[in-house]
C-alpha cells in the first residue's frame, strides 16, 4: 500500500480535530501502547508478537517532536505490516535493522501523517519555517525535508 494514502486513511479514521494530537488518537485506536525509556542507538522501535497489543517502545531523552515523528514511523511500520526486523552482530555490537525500502515508506507515511500535504499546500506560503514547524509540532529539519518534497516555499527564507 501506498505509505501516503495510508496516512490519510489513518487521518479520515480519526478524524483529529485540531486542537487533539494526530498521534495520541492514532495509538488510542490502534490499540497501541507506548513505553519510553532510554537507548543510545535508537529513536523508537515497535514491538509485536500476536496476538499480543502492539508496543512501541520510544527514547525519551530526544526532544518531544523528534518523537513524535518516530512514534508516526513506527506506526508506519505497523500500517504497512512491515514485520520483518533482521538482527545484526556486524562491528561486534548488535543491532536491529530493516529494509532500507521499509524504512522510506515508513518515514513517507510518517511525514504525510504528521504534515498532511493537502493542509501543508495550502498554509506554507503564509508562514516561516519556524512557525510551521511548531504548528505541525514537528523539526524545522523535517519541515524543511518536507516542503522541499512537495515543492512548496514558505514565508521568508524557505526551500
Amino acid at each position: 500500500m501506498d505509505p501516503s494514502i495510508a496516512a490519510r486513511r489513518l487521518l479520515e479514521e480519526i478524524g483529529a480535530p485540531d486542537d487533539e494530537d494526530v498521534v495520541v488518537l492514532a495509538l488510542k485506536k490502534l490499540g497501541i501502547e507506548v513505553i519510553r525509556g532510554m537507548a543510545d542507538s535508537i529513536d523508537a522501535i515497535l514491538i509485536h508478537i500476536p496476538p499480543g497489543r502492539p508496543v512501541i517502545a520510544v527514547n525519551s531523552s530526544r526532544p518531544l517532536c523528534r518523537r513524535r515523528f518516530s512514534v508516526a514511523h513506527e506506526l508506519g511500520h505497523y500500517i504497512l505490516g512491515h514485520n520483518s526486523l533482521v538482527f545484526s552482530e556486524s562491528g561486534g555490537g548488535g543491532m536491529i535493522k530493516r529494509d532500507p525500502r521499509q524504512e522510506r515508506a515508513a518515514n513517507a507515511f510518517a511525514a504525510e501523517f504528521l504534515m498532511p500535504k493537502v493542509m501543508l499546500s495550502r498554509e506554507a506560503h503564509r508562514y516561516t519555517l519556524r512557525a510551521l514547524a511548531l504548528r505541525y509540532k514537528v523539526s524545522m529539519q523535517a519541515m524543511e525535508i518536507r516542503l522541499k518534497e512537495l515543492g512548496l516555499v514558505c514565508k521568508g527564507i524557505c526551500p
